[in-house]
C-alpha cells in the first residue's frame, strides 16, 4: 500500500471494476482509506460515504458497509453491484502518522536547542467537505 502521508492527489484516484478480483482489491483499499469514497453502482447510482466495514470472503454475497453522507444510517452494498470506487474525500490521517509526528518533535527539539522557534508542530485542521 502506498504511503498516504506523502500523497497529495490533485485528481481523485479512481478504481474501475472489471472482475471479482478488482472489486475485492478496491474494497480493501477503500476500507484502509481514511476519507470518503464515491462508489458507482451498476445501476449508475453514486454513493458518497465512508467505508467502515467489509466482508469479501466466506459469504454467498460479499459486501461493504458505509455511512453515506446523505443519510444518518449505514448502508450495505453487495460487491457484485460495484463498478467503480473513487477516493474523493480528504484522507483524515494524511500527514498524521506516528513517524511524521516523531520527526516533527525531533526537529522542534533541535531548533530549540539552537535557539530557534519553528512554531506549532501540530497538524493543521483538515478542510473536510461540508
Amino acid at each position: 500500500m502506498a504511503d498516504r502521508d506523502s500523497e497529495t492527489p490533485k485528481e481523485p484516484k479512481v478504481l474501475r471494476i472489471e472482475k471479482h478480483e478488482d472489486v475485492v482489491a478496491a474494497v480493501e483499499e477503500a476500507f484502509d482509506f481514511r476519507g470518503d469514497v464515491t462508489i458507482v453502482l451498476e445501476s449508475g447510482e453514486e454513493v458518497l460515504g465512508y467505508v467502515f466495514n467489509r466482508q469479501v470472503e466466506g459469504l454467498d454475497e460479499p459486501y461493504l458497509e458505509c455511512y453515506p453522507r446523505s443519510k444518518d444510517e449505514k448502508r450495505r452494498v453487495p460487491l457484485k453491484e460495484i463498478r467503480q470506487i473513487a477516493f474523493t474525500g480528504a484522507d483524515a490521517a494524511a500527514g498524521r502518522s506516528w513517524e511524521t509526528w516523531l520527526k516533527k518533535v525531533q526537529e522542534k527539539k533541535k531548533a530549540e536547542a539552537e535557539g530557534r522557534d519553528i512554531g506549532n508542530i501540530e497538524p493543521q485542521a483538515l478542510p473536510l467537505d461540508d
